[in-house]
């Protein structure tokens, strides 16, 4: 089974006509089986724009007829993209991950602007660290030991142990 395409066409045309926007204005986002995987960079980029429309497919997908459409009337507003190489049975899901991941990025969704910026995947060291393992008390956990230098105060080597890996 497919989404019909005329249905979807005028859902989209409604959102622009009621909310009078300009092809600059939004991005129509369509998660589904492609090539293009959404990534961080997308989201930093996605967080910028003032409106996003998001497509979200069912059964077999939608009618192409939707996307041709789409493409030729808005080129520069439409991006499908995909989460991975794997199916998922409805299209909510994936929007909704991408919806977290960019709504994170919006300045004061997340009341400490600076951890937006130390954490995996940012900008800042362009999308290539991961956050360095966190731990919490007690000291042990079934002997397992958070690293002596953590608990000692010492920020330059706190920092220092954040830079390199866990072994």
């Amino acid at each position: 089974m497919l989404i019909k395409a005329k249905p979807i066409i005028d859902a989209i045309e409604h959102v622009i006509e009621k909310y009078k926007l300009k092809n600059t204005d939004f991005k129509i986002l369509f998660p589904a089986p492609t090539e293009e995987e959404f990534t961080q960079k997308h989201a930093y980029s996605f967080s910028k724009q003032q409106h996003l429309i998001f497509i979200c497919g069912r059964y077999e997908g939608i009618d192409y007829r939707f996307e041709k459409y789409i493409i030729d009337k808005y080129p520069s507003a439409f991006q499908k993209l995909s989460l991975g190489k794997f199916i998922l049975l409805w299209g909510e899901v994936a929007s909704m991950t991408m919806i977290e991941a960019i709504t994170r990025l919006i300045p004061e969704v997340i009341k400490e602007s600076e951890s937006r910026i130390d954490e995996s995947y940012n900008l800042k060291n362009w999308l290539k660290n991961i956050e360095p393992p966190q731990y919490t008390r007690p000291e042990s956990v079934y002997g397992y030991k958070v690293p002596p230098v953590l608990l000692t105060g010492n920020q330059k080597e706190i920092q220092k142990r954040k830079q390199q890996k866990e072994k």
